[in-house]
């Protein structure tokens, strides 16, 4: 629970929290151990949802099941930082791993520009360049990997030849 929103409320609804909090700690954090094992996820969860029954303490005080409500709101906390996670782990998926690439099967040149990149490109403008340019998927491949619309991936191609064109000209002529 952030120290800041707690320390607004007034001692009616500090008290009316720290019931709250007290009675539906330990179903929350049951729900949200079924949901994943991964501790750190699941408190900071828990903090996040703790947060919002402060900033919401008006609401849940007229709420017809305060418990119900908190539950809910943890449960799409959680979901909405498992579908980030699932989302980053899609994407390094498609960034090659420097040590992984091995001289045989790549030459140093290729090496040495896939790490240059990373002074003109951020990682989100590098993956969609490397699986355009590099790995020669279609826009409409590159939407059905990272979840997005074809227009979207056209335009964070685009945004990254602009950038590379204009900030790495010496490598875009490469």
């Amino acid at each position: 629970m952030n120290i800041n929103d707690y320390g607004k409320l007034r001692a009616g609804q500090k008290a009316f929290v720290e019931t709250l909090v007290g009675e539906t700690e330990a179903s929350v954090a049951k729900m949200l151990s079924k949901m994943t094992d991964d501790y750190p996820m699941i408190e900071d969860v828990m903090i996040a949802t703790w947060t919002l029954v402060c900033q919401k303490v008006s609401v849940l005080e007229n709420h017809a099941n305060p418990q119900g409500w908190i539950m809910k709101a943890a449960k799409y906390c959680m979901l909405k930082d498992l579908e980030k996670r699932r989302r980053i782990n899609q994407r390094e998926a498609f960034v090659p791993n420097p040590a992984e690439i091995s001289p045989e099967c790549e030459e140093i040149k290729e090496f040495e520009l896939l790490e240059s990149l990373k002074s003109y490109l951020t990682e989100e403008e590098r993956s969609v360049f490397l699986m355009r340019y590099y790995y020669d998927l279609s826009y409409s491949e590159m939407a059905g990997h990272l979840q997005i619309s074809e227009t979207a991936v056209r335009k964070r191609v685009s945004r990254a030849v602009q950038k590379l064109r204009k900030d790495g000209g010496e490598l875009w002529n490469k």
